[in-house]
């Protein structure tokens, strides 16, 4: 008899919990709530065992400025279990922006300006007997900050060169999630051909996602380039089905039959106070030169490990200052503690305390 209670009780407590569902809304606003597409990657959470018909309601409010966007889906199956927002559906959706600037922004470039969101989700489902509310909402807040651009840094833009499996680095945008992953597209330039199209629709000899890093060595199994073909490629930023930032197209040339040029005056990157954020190529030599208004003596620079910046590279060489303009060509192969593609930070400092920075990558193409 005592089995029979413990029976019917667990019974009456599985349908109690089949009865009383529960909607709620995932949504991740670091990775989606950078733009008005990102809104339609929210995922649908129904507890329950039943399939529902609901009304979503999505409003963006920023701190300073109030409402920014609401949108309104008028009619979604909310299916039991985890399911993504019906895009169909979504892309129907009634589009209401505030009549302020950042409304004005979001509905000229789909994306939200610098501020400080709020995002809420709201369920209104049709009337099921059982459950406890009709009605569910969840918010999410996130201070959202521009993200830098996805910069190409190596090969440069136009470059020419005889090598057919080079090395790629770019720099990735800031702030970036920690679950994004990079692509990157190498595809054949035909003459006359623009560059998207040849990223778009050619046959790619590189098409590598899944990316964790900011570099791609040559891969394997991808064939070599050809002897006077020019290549584009791109790298694009993502998470999941989203996709975060894209470069700029660049052209790489493979062409062997002319020595090339050896660098001139503007190949020294001139060093000031107020660092620009991108990283100079330094292929086995480092080229600086910077203005020192006092007066000559020993050169006070140090080249430590972007990475861990406690880190500094032992053995450089002594160097001489002059006043006035200084240039210098340090063979970085000879100092033997810099490995291809890590990224350095060069330092100089001038008689009255002032710093000068250069932030740099290293290669070495002959090896």
């Amino acid at each position: 008899m005592k089995n029979i209670r413990i029976i019917f009780l667990f019974v009456c407590l599985s349908i109690a919990a089949n009865s009383y569902g529960q909607l709620a809304i995932q949504f991740s606003p670091v990775i989606y709530g950078q733009s008005l597409e990102g809104l339609s990657f929210a995922t649908l959470m129904n507890s329950s065992v039943e399939t529902v018909r609901a009304r979503v309601t999505i409003k963006i409010r920023e701190s300073q400025a109030g409402n920014v966007v609401t949108v309104v889906i008028p009619s979604v199956l909310i299916r039991p279990g985890s399911s993504p927002m019906d895009r169909t559906a979504y892309s129907n959706s009634r589009f209401s922006f505030g009549n302020n600037n950042y409304g004005l922004i979001l509905s000229q470039s789909g994306k939200f300006p610098e501020g400080e969101y709020e995002y809420c989700f709201e369920i209104e489902m049709e009337p099921k007997a059982g459950w406890v509310s009709n009605y569910f909402e969840n918010c999410f807040s996130y201070q959202l900050q521009p993200m830098t651009p996805l910069l190409l840094v190596h090969p440069v833009d136009g470059d020419v060169d005889c090598n057919t499996r080079p090395n790629f680095i770019w720099q990735p945008p800031i702030p970036l999630p920690p679950e994004a992953r990079f692509r990157l597209v190498l595809s054949e330039l035909r003459p006359k051909q623009d560059l998207s199209e040849a990223i778009n629709y050619n046959q790619p000899l590189i098409n590598q996602g899944n990316l964790f890093g900011n570099q791609l060595s040559y891969p394997f199994n991808a064939p070599s380039l050809k002897e006077g073909t020019t290549y584009a490629w791109q790298v694009i930023v993502y998470n999941s089905k989203l996709i975060i930032k894209r470069s700029e197209i660049w052209t790489y040339t493979v062409k062997c039959e002319e020595v090339k040029k050896q660098p001139g005056d503007n190949s020294y990157r001139e060093l000031k106070e107020i660092e620009d954020g991108n990283f100079y190529i330094a292929d086995r030599i480092l080229r600086f030169s910077f203005n020192n208004p006092y007066s000559k003596g020993l050169l006070d620079y140090s080249i430590s490990d972007l990475a861990n910046p406690a880190i500094t590279v032992k053995g450089l060489p002594r160097l001489e200052m002059q006043a006035g303009l200084n240039k210098y060509e340090l063979d970085l192969t000879e100092i033997n503690a810099f490995k291809t593609g890590k990224e350095y930070l060069l330092k100089i400092r001038l008689a009255n305390g002032r710093v000068m920075p250069l932030r740099f990558i290293y290669t070495n193409e002959e090896q």
